[in-house]
């Protein structure tokens, strides 16, 4: 297939899915998103707030419930259809989400009637591109495939949290095992390997040997090679 008619294959492209409607309103994301507490619940990471976050004991239980959350719920985990190659369309998919981020900045926020005005707007605009054209015909799969960016994108964010903490070894009981559950559902994988690089401990030796452990690993290989080389680094601080 040529690279032209690639391009017209994304353009012509049914992602098939429909649009959903929230028993609790107008609303687009699922419940799990929509109570996540501030700063957790941007559309798009305030990181210079969070890194100001107060390392209390009330904030390491608030990032703990964040986390369970977002692993727990199956509303959080959508299965998003994937554009066909050369995936050019996911380019517009995130031009629309940061026009979503910008006019409804927190996840309870977003709305239908919200992102049907942003496909008005752009409807409005001229020389509109086909894949742009495509976004706004099938806004539904642009949605769905926001959710699970902000799945990982808020699990990254806690754990980049965590991992910078002066004393993670004094959470180190639960995070652990959440931090390597992360790694396995492919959310703020690097960040988790961060913490559990950080952390250091037995137990966070053996979760990062497991996720790296190539013939039995949960984990993507990716995740896999990231979590050998964390070892490898710890090897050589003499941990």
């Amino acid at each position: 297939m040529s690279e032209q008619d690639a391009e017209r294959s994304e353009e012509t492209w049914d992602p098939g899915v429909a649009r959903w409607h929230s028993a609790d309103g107008d609303y687009v994301l699922p419940r799990v998103l929509r109570e996540l507490p501030e700063p957790w619940n941007g559309v798009g990471a305030d990181w210079p707030r969070i890194a100001r976050l107060p390392r209390t004991d009330e904030r390491l239980a608030e990032a703990r419930r964040v986390l369970s959350a977002l692993l727990d719920d199956p509303e959080a985990a959508p299965y998003v259809p994937q554009p066909p190659s050369p995936g050019l369309l996911r380019h517009a998919w995130e031009e629309f989400q940061r026009q979503v981020a910008a006019r409804m900045p927190r996840t309870d926020l977003v709305t239908w009637a919200g992102v049907d005005g942003l496909v008005l707007e752009g409807r409005e605009r001229d020389g509109l591109y086909p894949l742009q054209r495509h976004v706004l015909d099938h806004v539904e799969v642009v949605m769905l495939d926001l959710i699970a960016w902000l799945r990982d994108d808020i699990a990254d964010s806690v754990l980049r949290w965590l991992a910078l903490d002066p004393a993670p070894g004094r959470f180190a009981g639960w995070a652990v095992g959440l931090a390597e559950r992360c790694v396995v559902a492919d959310i703020g994988a690097d960040s988790a390997i961060e913490l559990l690089g950080a952390i250091g401990d037995a137990d966070a030796v053996a979760a990062l040997r497991r996720l790296a452990d190539k013939t039995d690993t949960p984990a993507s290989w990716e995740n896999a090679d990231a979590a050998l080389g964390m070892l490898a680094e710890l090897e050589d601080r003499g941990t």
